[in-house]
């Protein structure tokens, strides 16, 4: 599995020198956090490796029993069609799919099932993304296990903001009013958006290029893959879920005229009931 540091490619020319240091540390962790959780690195590696199989992968799973739990939790919910009918790893691999696994791995290994105070709400928004990013990609030619993963660790890149600027980083977060906000007090600090981040760590990780290249389209403006968009549509979802107050990004705009704000406020309800149950599992 590649561990290419990703400073280099996050920082800017005018990144101030706090920046420089905090995407150091950066670059260092995602070198680190395999070794924490080994069997977790291994998912990953094999989720991206054309010899493996659903067996063989399931049968790695079954070495980290957190994150084996955390599958079949998942394989076996409403959301999947299975409930109660999946108990050996193998068919759980195939129920959520490959890139969900590498997802759920990936969030094991970055330390993402004891997510900080200063992230609050940090799963009910990531589910959320992942949900509404997968219930639009039918729509714009993309798969939905994609949508699904990639919506899932959209916010990734926070985790590791606070782990790797521990004071100033949780002070944004607070201090920021809405999501808009807060990305524009990263590149202002960093020289880079958490989501620019998060694109990064899958790059660093060995995702497949079109997973880590549609996240950092994510918050550029003008033009974007299927997938990027979705994700675009699932962030603005979840904020709007969960931030009724914030001024809500045009659907149309989000979307370049293929979902209308009416498609986007059609779902909500289903993507809140599915996603709250989601949560649970993923949490528990």
């Amino acid at each position: 599995m590649s561990t290419t540091p990703t400073t280099s490619a996050v920082q800017t020319s005018s990144s101030p020198p706090g920046a420089v240091e905090v995407l150091g540390r950066i670059s260092a962790a995602l070198d680190d956090l395999p070794a924490h959780r080994p069997v977790a690195a291994r998912v990953v590696a094999e989720a991206d490796d054309t010899a493996s199989d659903a067996r063989s992968l399931g049968r790695t799973l079954g070495y980290d029993p957190a994150l084996l739990a955390k599958v079949l939790r998942l394989a076996n919910s409403a959301y999947f069609g299975l409930s109660g009918r999946v108990s050996q790893p193998a068919f759980a691999v195939t129920v959520v799919g490959f890139s969900t696994v590498r997802s759920l791995a990936v969030s094991a290994m970055a330390g993402l099932d004891d997510v900080p105070e200063s992230l609050a709400g940090f799963w009910d928004r990531s589910v959320l993304t992942a949900v509404a990013a997968a219930e639009f990609a039918p729509r714009l030619g993309c798969g939905a296990p994609e949508a699904f993963s990639v919506g899932l660790l959209a916010r990734l890149g926070q985790a590791l903001l606070v782990r790797c600027d521990p004071v100033e980083y949780p002070r944004m977060t607070v201090e920021c009013a809405d999501r808009e906000e807060l990305l524009a007090a990263e590149n202002r600090r960093y020289g880079a958006t958490h989501t620019r981040v998060s694109a990064e760590a899958l790059a660093a990780w060995a995702f497949p290029e079109d997973l880590a290249h549609a996240l950092s389209q994510v918050d550029r403006p003008g033009w974007a893959t299927p997938l990027a968009t979705c994700v675009r549509l699932g962030l603005e979802l979840s904020e709007r879920i969960t931030d009724p107050a914030r001024t809500p990004q045009v659907a149309e705009q989000l979307s370049a005229g293929h979902v209308r704000d009416a498609e986007l406020d059609a779902v909500r309800a289903g993507v809140t009931r599915t996603a709250a149950e989601l949560v649970q599992l993923l949490t528990a």
